[in-house]
């Protein structure tokens, strides 16, 4: 009977053994998997982020292009305005209100630089398609050949943007 109990016992202690041991199994099992699923979910999070960091640099990206289109458009508006400007000033006389319409043309002339937006100086310079556009070609000017003689209507930029190329008369 003894001998019974203690092949029981041995019997007992390799099945709580064996028990054991697929439950470790089973554990790793389990430990692998929950293992390649937190690593599957971190790559998930790492692909979120980077796609939500690269839609708020699109973003502020278009934003910005915005702006800067509404910029241009409201310079193109005012071009006109400040040619008027120009020819009004060139046709007055030296009376007091001469004065007061070049305060209002230089403070409209600082608010398009405000914005970025500079006026061409083009006199003398050389002749540059991307910049100019040439209503007429003079000889026998001071100026050198392919260079600006006059400048007719003022160009504008902003930044390497060309706004308004110049309209200018162009030495032969």
């Amino acid at each position: 009977m003894q001998e019974d109990n203690k092949d029981l016992k041995e019997d007992l202690k390799e099945e709580l053994l064996d028990e054991e041991i697929k439950a470790d199994e089973s554990k790793c099992e389990t430990s692998d998997d929950l293992q390649l699923e937190i690593d599957s979910l971190k790559n998930q999070l790492i692909r979120l982020q980077a796609d939500f960091t690269n839609f708020k640099n699109r973003s502020k990206k278009s934003e910005a292009d915005s702006v800067s289109i509404g910029v241009e458009k409201m310079a193109e508006a005012i071009f006109p305005v400040v040619d008027n400007f120009e020819i009004a000033l060139s046709h007055m006389g030296e009376s007091g209100d001469k004065e007061g319409v070049n305060m209002i043309y230089n403070q409209l002339l600082e608010a398009l630089a405000s914005q970025g937006i500079m006026r061409m100086d083009s006199d003398g310079a050389l002749f540059d398609l991307n910049m100019h556009y040439a209503i007429m070609m003079e000889e026998g000017t001071d100026t050198e050949p392919n260079h600006i003689s006059e400048t007719i209507k003022a160009g504008y930029i902003r930044g390497e943007k060309v706004l308004r190329p110049a309209m200018v008369k162009v030495a032969k």
